[in-house]
């Protein structure tokens, strides 16, 4: 406790007519006893970057020494960039420290923003007020004991944090919050038999969540109520994912827009694709299927397909404006990011985006394209083509990654027979653990069929 009164966490609701309606809950720091642990469950893009800063400004405010960590380094630097621009800005004195772990160099943009500091070795941390690192730095820098006790310890992404670095890093500090998207992939595993840890208090396998709630539960929970990147438009089928979690669209219908020029095609495939984009362009969705039948994983109709909805989105001119943008503004193709389940996929499709001179597009696996966000995302759905499903491709958090990196339209690219396959095949057996409540086979199973059911009305054939 660092010889004083260690922080507590505390939180406001804010009533109907506080004009911060929006962000309606918000995690605060009180000198009265409080827990020692919150749990703030988040959707996609409902701003847990900027409640971590938010949190570690007031914290840094009151004296408290404060330790920032989140499970990638990618995730780190993320972090490092928002506290540096939103604490450590306009003249205000304040450092933020990143400690890194061998051979790992902060990008450059970031290392020179106001208030940046590296430390390496970790030992040169030791009188720093507020740093950041990952799970595995800042655990094994205090196991060794580069690092003095903290008194405020924050984790983003707390559900891909996998236990046992929550473990390494618990005693960093008195007081934690865990901040995360409960709805993305969680964490895996390279052990040869996980399942001899399944069910056991201290099983590392579980999220940094899941551990901290089962032996402490009567820790508070507190869902962040809004996302900002998401429209009301996907709302409702995002929902899926967070069973548990409510939450509403921060902005207004209407307020984004997507306009596309109007089409002229010339055969009646084409016709069907530019309805399919008219219909993105209005509702926020669209589902375009090839015929059924079982293929390669990086299926080259499906990969042809992708190729033609970007180069015809982009053949029509796309525009945008939102509440960033109140006049339209031309979309341009380093917006537009296609989610693909396997790095085959993710090359192949590279290359032939290449061939047609759309380099600009991003495409990434789920699990890289994680935390990202663009205007128009193309999902190539994981089950597209499958014989039989199976754990990897029914995971609910790879779906609902590619289904929550958009802010005006997303795209689905499937085969017609995905639905059915679910559909004529019994949902499979799997291993049952006293004391492990989560079955990512089953869950996957019936959160992608209701994502099938509510895509069905305007799903198009090719």
């Amino acid at each position: 406790m660092c010889g004083r009164t260690g922080p507590r966490l505390r939180v406001t609701r804010f009533g109907p007519t506080t004009p911060t309606r929006a962000r309606a809950q918000r995690v605060r720091l009180s000198g009265s006893p409080g827990p020692r642990g919150v749990v703030a469950p988040s959707p996609a893009g409902g701003g847990k970057s900027y409640l971590i800063a938010d949190v570690t400004g007031r914290a840094r405010e009151r004296g408290y020494r404060v330790a920032v960590a989140a499970p990638t380094n990618e995730q780190a630097f993320g972090l490092v960039r928002k506290i540096a621009e939103q604490c450590c800005s306009g003249g205000r004195g304040r450092t933020v420290c990143f400690v890194p772990a061998k051979d790992v160099e902060l990008p450059g943009p970031i290392s020179q923003l106001p208030g940046v500091r590296v430390c390496h070795p970790a030992s040169q941390a030791r009188s720093e007020s507020l740093i950041v690192g990952t799970l595995s730095k800042l655990g094994d820098a205090f196991g060794r004991g580069d690092l003095d006790p903290f008194d405020l310890l924050l984790i983003d992404e707390a559900f891909q944090a996998d236990s046992s670095k929550y473990f390494a890093v618990g005693a960093l500090a008195p007081v934690h919050l865990l901040v995360g998207d409960g709805g993305q992939i969680s964490p895996f595993t390279t052990i040869d038999d996980p399942t001899r840890w399944r069910g056991l208090p201290e099983d590392p396998l579980q999220t940094a969540v899941g551990v901290l709630r089962r032996n402490h539960p009567n820790t508070p929970v507190y869902g962040l109520p809004v996302t900002r990147r998401l429209d009301s438009r996907a709302v409702n089928l995002v929902r899926a994912f967070y069973p548990d979690l409510s939450f509403e669209a921060a902005v207004r219908p209407g307020i984004r827009q997507l306009q596309l020029a109007r089409a002229a095609a010339s055969n009646p495939a084409s016709r069907r694709l530019d309805s399919a984009l008219d219909g993105a362009a209005r509702t926020g969705w669209a589902h375009i299927t090839l015929p059924r039948a079982p293929v390669l994983q990086a299926d080259p109709e499906a990969i042809a397909l992708i190729v033609r909805v970007l180069r015809r989105l982009l053949e029509r001119s796309p525009r945008v404006r939102c509440e960033r943008h109140r006049e339209f503004i031309e979309l341009h193709a380093d917006r537009l990011a296609v989610g693909v389940s396997h790095n085959d996929q993710k090359d192949l499709l590279r290359v032939a985006l290449a061939a047609q001179g759309l380099n600009g597009v991003v495409v990434e696996t789920a699990n890289r394209i994680q935390g990202l966000e663009f205007d128009v995302v193309v999902a190539w759905h994981p089950l597209a083509g499958l014989a039989e499903p199976d754990g990897f491709h029914l995971d609910p958090g790879r779906l609902c990654v590619m289904l929550t990196r958009h802010r005006h339209a997303c795209v689905v690219v499937g085969r017609a027979g995905d639905e059915e396959m679910l559909n004529e095949q019994p949902s499979p057996p799997t291993p049952a653990y006293l004391g492990w409540d989560p079955d990512p086979v089953l869950d996957g199973w019936e959160i992608h069929r209701q994502v099938f059911a509510a895509l069905e009305p305007i799903r198009v054939g090719i």
